[in-house]
């Protein structure tokens, strides 16, 4: 069986702000997001609902395919804050 590791929220709040920072791209963020939510992780449900906001709004990110629920960067850095606003009104920070 594979090891998949652990990760919290402060792993979630690092890529956050390196996206929001512009220290990645967006195909970057969103595919380091994935890695992150196939690790197990301990997290509350408030928590729990933000990033699985985030792993949709990821998932909605598309710069070549444009489909109705398809986003662009520019809305994928608006939504990304709104879910690093909402971890940190929780009490998270690294």
């Amino acid at each position: 069986m594979e090891h998949y590791g652990e990760v919290g929220v402060p792993d979630f709040l690092r890529l956050m702000k390196s996206f929001l920072n512009s220290e990645i791209d967006a195909e970057s963020y969103c595919a380091r997001y994935f890695d992150l939510m196939v690790k197990r992780m301990t997290v509350g449900e408030e928590e729990s609902k933000i990033l699985g906001i985030g792993y949709h709004d990821a998932d909605d990110y598309d710069a070549d395919l444009r489909l109705e629920h398809t986003i662009l960067e520019p809305e994928l850095k608006t939504r990304v804050a709104e879910s690093l606003a909402g971890l940190t009104a929780l009490g998270h920070k690294i």
